[in-house]
């Protein structure tokens, strides 16, 4: 994708995702987390389809401007799930078997009719797919998945893509909110929304609703590493607000006669954090190209998606407490707008394994030792 295809679409989505802290506050602890209506405006405007090959009716533009997208939403603090309905869910559904309900799922999804999330983590949070909780096992009809899975956003989700692991291996699964035997229990995170930890008790599936069986596991580390790098992306967004409405406040608060900005020490330290904004910008943009690269191995692709995640988590979690500091009592108010991105922070930057787990997996990939993808 060209660079001028590029800024035009950053333009576009700074014309769209402006930051509102009323709506955003306003839509804290509410059923979806989320507002349907904008939701349906990015499909509208093309943004849930970005991942979707042309050949199945998307833009087929990859990975560089779903990140784009995503780092404007994180400028916004947009608590809409796009990286999980419009990145992670259109790339599980893509590559879905022809003979399943793929095809009918991905265009609800891409049309915002469903809102779709990956749930592949087990209730410890491993970023290992054959870690999974879930298991699959045949039946006359189809499957029957039992076990749970947690770290799921949205919560509010309309259907699930499951990961789950049977005599066949690894396999994914349409399964619908509202599919007997599921149940999914609401955690709240800490930006207002909820993650979703979903139990299942013998839930029957139709064969259609069997996604991926051989393959599977490719598919799905596809679509985390897709995730993973735009969650990052989106981090960096954060992080550009967060850094700016603190820039903002040292030139225009005054202490002794003089704004607090002239003063030498808070220079360095708002020095120190704007490196390390432009540190996780750098490695999020080296990670895109990786992905988007057809010569990219599928280690180098996780590799680097872990390099992205480690880096913008550790960032923008010290950014955003530098901020507030630098800001002084203002900064814990709810009031003040700076904590809807910290509250943002927090949950993104755990989200999909934090920054100490990525590293521990970048490290462990990148040991002459090692010979698996983890």
């Amino acid at each position: 994708m060209s660079d001028d295809t590029l800024t035009m679409l950053a333009d576009a989505a700074a014309a769209f995702a402006k930051p509102d802290a009323r709506r955003v506050r306003a839509l804290r602890g509410s059923a979806d987390g989320y507002d349907r209506a904008t939701w349906r405006q990015m499909a509208e405007l093309g943004w849930l389809s970005i991942q979707v090959p042309e050949a199945q009716g998307g833009l087929g533009l990859g990975l560089a401007a779903s990140a784009t997208l995503a780092t404007r939403i994180g400028y916004a603090a947009f608590p809409e799930p796009f990286v999980s309905g419009a990145v992670m869910a259109p790339a599980c559904l893509a590559g879905a078997r022809a003979d399943s309900c793929g095809e009918r799922a991905l265009a609800s999804v891409v049309a915002g009719d469903c809102v779709a999330a990956v749930a592949w983590q087990g209730d410890a949070g491993r970023l290992e797919i054959d870690a999974c909780g879930v298991s699959a096992r045949a039946a006359p009809a189809g499957d029957i998945l039992s076990g749970s899975s947690r770290f799921v956003l949205p919560a509010s989700a309309d259907a699930f893509i499951v990961a789950a692991t049977g005599p066949r291996g690894l396999a994914l699964y349409w399964v619908p909110r509202t599919t007997e035997g599921l149940e999914v229990r609401a955690e709240p995170c800490a930006d207002g929304g909820a993650s979703g930890w979903l139990h299942f008790t013998d839930v029957a599936l139709p064969h259609d609703n069997r996604l991926a069986d051989t393959g599977a596991a490719e598919l799905l580390r596809h679509a985390i590493d897709q995730g993973t790098v735009a969650v990052s992306a989106e981090l960096v967004g954060l992080m550009d607000r967060a850094l700016e409405m603190t820039l903002d406040y040292l030139r225009t608060r005054k202490q002794f006669g003089k704004p607090i900005g002239s003063f030498q020490a808070l220079q360095h330290r708002a020095v120190d954090i704007w490196i390390q904004r432009q540190l996780a910008r750098a490695v999020v943009d080296a990670s895109v190209r990786t992905l988007d690269s057809a010569a990219s191995t599928p280690a180098a692709r996780t590799q680097a998606a872990s390099s992205a995640k480690a880096r913008a988590s550790h960032a923008a979690l010290l950014l955003c407490n530098q901020a507030v500091q630098l800001h002084g009592a203002i900064g814990f108010t709810d009031e003040y707008d700076l904590g809807l991105y910290v509250n943002r922070a927090l949950t993104l930057s755990a989200w999909m394994g934090n920054g100490a787990e990525h590293r521990r997996r970048w490290g462990a990939m990148s040991s002459p030792l090692s010979t698996s993808t983890r």
